[in-house]
């Protein structure tokens, strides 16, 4: 190949540069951020000033002016900072798991794109054989030693192949265009199609060790709880008075009076549910935690045998299938009379079938394993 060729890293890194839902997300995660930083701080100090006219004149004109801040206790404000970044982790968290479900998309699209470029291959033999068998038959035909229905299904044989190959490059076209709008509309046209090397089918011990660690619905559903252990804090925290401080003067017939401003609020009965509710959002979502683990276990492991299944499959058939061979031997003993025609194509039918099937084990091993990869959150 001539020019600039992609390969899959470099097409992974493009995705991360201009896949539109990357990039959203990205900013969302800048916005998030910035609101992870507020109300944890004391409100704002409040400045009032009044100025009233006296009636009668004698009376005089009054005049107020008053500072006060309200505040909670520092503890407040700290456990409420923690669960805000509790918060906030978890929906990095989310953003990254949006963002490798993408990347997985990209590897099952780019993937497939290996699989119908091989199909493609096996289909390019199957016509250029196809109208090799057509040429005998007509020659054959031409000399009388065979009849016209049997060169009629050479002749539909060749068209059939030929139907097919055109439908597998249409498909090929789809899924180009799809792994190109995952790229933000870039070309993936120079892509190199061919599956990763030395990539092997991991010990299920070692992957379950890992999930526990990394799988992000595992890791969000774990956030949930710690969020709602703060939550409850913050709730009871709630329920504590809140201070109010402040400088106050009055002046009214020539006469000034100042002199500090404090205040208390009693909070009797307006938090007494919210902190009911908090636990009970606690107890459920260590209940969630323990949902989320089962599944996703259950999950990986059903991904596994899968993977397993697939690549069992495709190493059984591997030396056969890639055999050049196979279909020429067949042509061959039709060319000699020993088998008929009708026989030749069930032969080359099944042949070209189990390459199919060959094939398609393959893709799927590839894919079990982008699955394993998603799942475990690598």
């Amino acid at each position: 190949m001539s020019g600039y060729s992609q390969t899959i890293d470099t097409l992974l890194k493009s995705i991360e540069r201009n896949n539109p839902q990357i990039q959203a997300q990205a900013k969302w995660l800048e916005a998030e951020r910035a609101r992870a930083r507020t109300g944890i701080y004391p409100t704002n100090p409040e400045v009032t000033y009044n100025y009233m006219w006296g009636s009668p004149d004698a009376i005089g004109n009054q005049q107020e002016f008053e500072v006060t801040q309200s505040f909670r206790l520092p503890t407040y404000y700290y456990a409420k900072s923690g669960m805000q970044n509790l918060q906030l982790e978890q929906k990095v968290l989310l953003v990254e798991k949006s963002k490798r479900e993408i990347l997985s998309q990209a590897f099952n699209e780019f993937y497939t794109l290996v699989w119908l470029n091989k199909k493609e291959v096996v289909l390019n033999k199957r016509v250029s054989e196809s109208a090799n068998l057509l040429s005998i038959m007509q020659h054959g035909y031409d000399r009388k030693e065979f009849s016209k229905p049997a060169f009629d299904k050479a002749r539909i044989y060749h068209l059939n192949v030929q139907n097919e190959l055109q439908k597998l490059k249409s498909e090929i076209q789809i899924h180009k265009e799809l792994l190109q709008q995952i790229n933000g509309g870039i070309s993936v046209d120079n892509i190199l199609l061919s599956y990763p090397q030395n990539i092997v089918l991991p010990d299920l011990n070692s992957i379950l060790a890992k999930v526990q660690q990394q799988n992000p619905d595992i890791l969000i559903a774990k956030y949930n709880t710690g969020i709602s252990e703060k939550q409850v804090k913050l709730e009871n925290m709630n329920r504590l008075p809140k201070l109010e401080a402040g400088y106050k003067s009055e002046t009214i017939l020539n006469q000034k009076l100042q002199g500090f401003h404090t205040g208390i609020s009693i909070p009797l009965w307006e938090n007494k549910n919210l902190v009911k509710q908090a636990k009970l959002e606690n107890i459920w979502s260590q209940s969630y935690y323990d949902q989320v683990v089962s599944e996703v276990t259950a999950n990986l492991k059903l991904v596994y045998a899968e993977a397993l299944a697939s690549y069992q499959n495709y190493s059984m058939m591997k030396d056969i299938m890639e055999s050049s061979q196979l279909s020429e031997s067949s042509k061959q003993l039709l060319t000699v009379g020993e088998i008929s025609f009708p026989e030749y194509l069930t032969e080359v039918q099944f042949i070209f079938e189990s390459q199919y099937n060959y094939l398609e084990n393959e893709r799927n091993y590839y894919i079990s394993l982008n699955k394993l990869k998603l799942i475990v959150g690598e």
